[in-house]
């Protein structure tokens, strides 16, 4: 019986590894997207930080400079905080970028599957179709001795 060969199988060998790159660059995003959302929250915590701080000495007596000391130091962590929130939206939409990619990849390599097994089918009926051919012949060659 002859074996199933798939004439486009390197085709198909190929968009496998273009999928699987593609879920290695979705991953490292993601892995990217969840740094810059810790960073995010780790300046929120230290702003956070810095107020009870203020609060607190406010509440005790202060000196002025003290106070012009903590508004910096705040002030420089909203800015920080407003910058990492651009940078998590920028990875946000990287990794949206991605993950389409990825889609799309996975529905290529699906698509050429489908052809696959589509030709594996015909194959099969074609074998099928010989092997009855095959018996019939026989079974006429015995019946007509």
């Amino acid at each position: 019986m002859p074996k199933f060969q798939f004439r486009l199988q390197k085709y198909l060998s190929v968009k496998e590894q273009i999928e699987n790159q593609k879920e290695l660059e979705y991953a490292n995003a993601l892995r990217v997207l969840e740094e810059e959302k810790q960073k995010l929250a780790e300046f929120i915590r230290r702003k956070d930080e810095t107020v009870e701080k203020l609060r607190s000495s406010v509440a005790k007596s202060i000196e002025p400079f003290e106070i012009r000391r903590y508004n910096n130091n705040i002030e420089r962590l909203k800015h920080q905080i407003n910058v990492q929130k651009e940078r998590v939206a920028a990875a946000e939409e990287y990794v949206e970028q991605k993950r389409q990619e990825l889609v799309q990849a996975m529905k290529d390599r699906k698509a050429l599957e489908i052809v696959k097994d589509n030709a594996r089918e015909e194959f099969l009926i074609e074998i099928d179709r010989a092997e009855r051919k095959q018996v019939d012949e026989l079974i006429s060659f015995k019946h007509s001795k």
